[in-house]
């Protein structure tokens, strides 16, 4: 079909291009059929003559324009070269999968200018925060409620191995309640101390996160030096030692000091301590790292050491353990109202042995362990009144009686260590007024504490000798100065004084 109306067409066009010119007179010529044929066939032979011719044509013009990829013909005239582009050969590097990846970059590059500056990173979600100050006798629960907060929150917080020591909140700590836009509470902070607190994060009634942060505090270095005129407490009380730093002190020296009987005034004593701020601001004590005390001609000093699994302990120049396995007393700052012996009851007014020490102190002061050891019984125990029992390491073992309370945790089975608080000074049972009844027994017999030699802890071990000879010689450097200074300070005010 599209031949043969190719052919009609075809033969129109020749119709009229061949058709001779009249001279205007309007009569075509007649063309013979056989003639027209004949000369039909002479022009289907020209037109592919000329289709060919066109082909050619083309070909040569196309190679001519794109000729700037390739180099110059060899022999090509002057003023062809100079008509043509001089071509750039730019060789990449990199590969065919090198070069997609940078077109793809390059597209999201060009797609992202004139965009405006848009932040990649989401931002979190803004908490707003209710602080909550615990009151006595407020718990967990309690508190929940308050704040119309799901029991099923407290429940899955006490299954959690972090989350659940919020139960044990303590009276006048901050609670921090923090919730979202949607009033959907999503964190609960909680001080630990001064120094950690404990983070608790929700989704709904479910616990996602839980950990311990430790806050961003520095540790500097202090030292203290006093006489004694009146009291130990108070002496260092007055230098600016905490009532905490104090404490440790008396358990450096309480194997060698009997803080009950042996200060005397003019006593003095030096301390290297450290202590824990924040931009400048206080926030809790660090450790003692040397000391040094003189009582009635005598000095002792104790530096503080870790070992290698970073136990702390304090030791003298030698290497000795300043430590006993006991403390010489369960009672700080208090004065020995009954010893051990024979004596008259006060109450049954009879004379019978009193197996222990009397040490008289005002009501609610703190009892100590004297050494490590498991509670045996915690409870009422006849006269004694409110009784602890402990059972320590080989044949020892020790009594607290007549007191006000115990301390929490104090149930029988638990462990305690040497200096831990067990409960309170009272008069609970047969007793006069507030006093701790203190005995020491070994094998079950009852011995006389304040007279009784007990093995001192372990030395320095040989390993760890090196590195404790080390240490100590820069903190003997540190102490001899804090003393130098004291002794001179002092002498000056003496030499004013008298003027």
């Amino acid at each position: 079909m599209v031949d043969k109306k190719r052919s009609s067409a075809l033969k129109t066009g020749l119709e009229k291009y061949l058709a001779p010119n009249d001279g205007g007179t309007g009569i075509k010529t007649e063309i013979n059929r056989s003639k027209y044929h004949s000369e039909a066939g002479r022009i289907k032979k020209r037109h592919w003559a000329l289709g060919t011719l066109l082909i050619l044509s083309g070909s040569w013009i196309t190679h001519t324009t794109t000729a700037t990829i390739a180099p110059a013909v060899e022999g090509a005239s002057d003023s062809l070269k100079s008509l043509e582009p001089t071509p750039t050969l730019i060789q990449s590097p990199l590969s065919n999968e090198d070069l997609v990846s940078s077109a793809k970059r390059e597209t999201a590059a060009t797609a992202s200018l004139g965009a405006p500056d848009v932040a990649i990173e989401e931002q979190q979600e803004a908490l707003s925060s209710r602080a909550h100050k615990i009151k006595n006798g407020e718990s967990l629960g309690l508190i929940f409620k308050k704040y119309d907060i799901s029991p099923v929150v407290a429940h899955n917080i006490s299954n959690d191995k972090t989350a659940k020591s919020l139960i044990s909140i303590r009276s006048g700590k901050i609670l921090d309640l923090q919730y979202s836009a949607n009033n959907e509470l999503k964190k609960i902070i909680y001080p630990i101390n001064a120094l950690e607190e404990l983070v608790v994060e929700l989704d709904g009634n479910e616990v996602v996160n839980s950990e311990i942060v430790e806050l961003e505090y520095q540790t500097i270095e202090k030292s203290v030096s006093a006489q004694i005129d009146s009291s130990l407490y108070l002496a260092a009380q007055e230098a600016g030692l905490s009532n905490n730093l104090i404490m440790e002190m008396v358990r450096i020296f309480g194997w060698d000091i009997d803080f009950v009987q042996d200060i005397r005034k003019g006593d003095q004593f030096h301390i290297l301590f450290t202590e824990n701020v924040s931009d400048g601001e206080y926030l809790s004590d660090g450790h003692i790292l040397a000391a040094e005390f003189t009582t009635q001609g005598e000095t002792f000093r104790a530096y503080r050491f870790e070992d290698q699994q970073g136990n702390p302990s304090y030791y003298n120049e030698a290497g000795d353990s300043m430590l006993g396995t006991f403390l010489r007393s369960p009672v700080e700052f208090s004065r020995i109202s009954s010893r051990f012996g024979k004596r008259k009851h006060p109450i049954s007014k009879k004379w019978k042995a009193h197996k222990g020490v009397d040490y008289a102190a005002s009501r609610g002061t703190p009892i100590r362990a004297t050494a490590d050891g498991n509670v045996v019984s915690a409870g009422r125990k006849g006269g004694y009144g409110k009784t602890v029992v402990l059972r320590h390491a080989g044949r020892f073992s020790t009594l607290y009686a007549h007191m006000n309370g115990y301390a929490k945790g104090i149930r029988s089975g638990a462990r305690v260590k040497q200096g831990q608080t067990i409960g309170y000074v009272g008069s609970t049972g047969m007793s006069t007024g507030p006093h701790l009844h203190y005995e020491f027994r070994v094998d079950g017999v009852h011995r006389n504490p304040l007279s009784y030699k007990t093995p001192k802890a372990s030395s320095v071990s040989e390993a760890n000798k090196d590195k404790y000879q080390e240490i100590t010689a820069g903190l003997t450097a540190k102490i001899d100065k804090v003393k130098n200074m004291y002794l001179i300070a002092k002498s000056s005010q003496s030499k004013t004084s008298k003027l």
